[in-house]
């Protein structure tokens, strides 16, 4: 699906594709084609239409890149990653934009949302004084590096219901949660890093495509939301490092407790074992004799007083 919109001075207006050659044939405008799950036809027409490097079209075939940023003589090619929740992970979904003269060409899978929220925002400004394809693409990037922040603030819920839980009852469920998460954060990190490093090559002031000048404070407020999102992410690694072990040491603690109370109920059957052991064997004479009638009340109160004894002992050395 193809969706054209021609933004000028005076507001934006949907085109036809049909047109696209005159559009882009007009001055004062900059034309935004954005092309969702691209068929043979969309992609014939970025090679036969905007002439576009083959192997930036060949890219745009695999949703599965890393974000960088190519140069070519006549259009830049640029792909990034919007971040998302899906369940109760991060989904990290893939755009490549095509940049040139007075035109923006999005290509992408099911991003439609944050495409429109993009435009929607570029209208709501209004600030058509700098219009360029330039600003459409920083506007692009703003929304892209903010679709990361409600996967930050997700994730710091999940890390302190964690701290909770692995508190009061650390088992596996949480363990399997915490992997997840570390997982989550270390795609993220890999992926945010690149796209700062994509975001140095966007701020060289020489690209004929965007005007520096005028985007200086725009561009580099992009760039201090992405070096935030870094921090927050290494230190969100770092704290889940932490759960991890605290997760760990925790069980060991109740493995040591659970050990201690299993050595405790030993012993006492132990001593138990001995006394009724004693009396088991085959002796003609034992004292209290096998006659008396006070012999198996004064041999049950003896186990009574042993296993208290045993109990007290181990108490008063915090054995259990």
């Amino acid at each position: 699906m193809i969706k054209v919109n021609v933004f000028t001075a005076n507001g934006v207006h949907e085109g036809e594709v049909d047109n696209l050659p005159a559009l882009l044939a007009e001055s004062g405008s900059v034309v935004w084609v954005d092309i969702t799950t691209p068929s043979e036809t969309d992609l014939a027409l970025l090679r036969d239409l905007f002439h576009f490097h083959p192997l930036a079209i060949e890219d745009t075939r695999n949703q599965r890149q890393r974000p960088k940023v190519e140069e070519f003589p006549d259009h830049l090619f640029i792909i990034m990653n919007s971040a998302a929740i899906n369940g109760d992970e991060a989904a990290f979904n893939e755009i490549d934009v095509f940049i040139g003269n007075e035109f923006l060409v999005t290509v992408h899978n099911e991003n439609v949302a944050l495409i429109t929220a993009a435009q929607e925002q570029i209208v709501r400004v209004g600030r058509f004084t700098i219009l360029s394809s330039g600003y459409l693409l920083y506007m692009l990037v703003d929304t892209v590096v903010d679709s990361y922040f409600p996967v930050l603030d997700y994730i710091d819920g999940e890390i302190e219901s964690l701290e909770e839980e692995v508190l009061r009852q650390p088992k596996q469920e949480l363990l399997n949660r915490m992997f997840r998460l570390k997982r989550t954060l270390s795609e993220m990190w890999r992926v945010v890093g690149h796209q700062r490093d994509m975001f140095n090559i966007l701020t060289y002031k020489d690209h004929a495509y965007i005007n520096y000048g005028a985007l200086e404070y725009y561009l580099r407020d992009v760039y201090d939301h992405l070096i935030r999102i870094n921090d927050s992410v290494n230190a969100f690694r770092d704290i889940l490092t932490g759960l991890i072990d605290l997760y760990q040491s925790s069980v060991s603690n109740r493995l040591n407790r659970v050990v201690n109370q299993l050595a405790v109920i030993t012993i006492t059957i132990g001593v138990l074992t001995v006394i009724s052991g004693f009396y088991g064997m085959n002796f003609l004479k034992t004292w209290p004799p096998f006659d008396a009638e006070w012999g198996v009340w004064f041999v049950l109160v003896l186990m009574v007083v042993l296993v208290a004894g045993v109990l007290v002992l181990f108490r008063k050395f915090k054995w259990y």
